[in-house]
């Protein structure tokens, strides 16, 4: 079995999507009639994830931008403990590599 750092590494790039969408929904926050998106995520098969799906929330209101700044800040908290997990990952396994080529050196 090798290490593979695929699915860290796919983790990481799906939650700073999911994070530039939650910066754009912030941004136009006062923006007449915009309509916030939100990423979906779905598993690879092989290992690690991706973004599937991006949605738009319906807004009836063409006054008022829909985005929920109480929303975007959780998904904010969610993406960056995403991106802090995966990486997390990524130095346990470059320390497994490390142990076990000093195990054959």
């Amino acid at each position: 079995m090798g290490i593979s750092f695929d699915a860290p590494i796919s983790g990481i790039q799906a939650a700073m999507f999911s994070q530039d969408v939650t910066a754009n929904n912030v941004a136009n926050v006062n923006t007449p009639g915009f309509e916030q998106s939100l990423p979906y995520q779905t598993d690879i098969a092989t290992g690690g994830t991706r973004v599937s799906n991006l949605a738009k929330t319906p807004n009836p209101d063409k006054n008022t931008s829909n985005t929920d700044l109480v929303e975007q800040t959780k998904e904010q908290k969610i993406n960056g403990a995403a991106v802090q997990a995966d990486v997390a990952v990524i130095r346990t396994q470059d320390k497994m590599m490390g142990t076990l080529l000093d195990m054959f050196a």
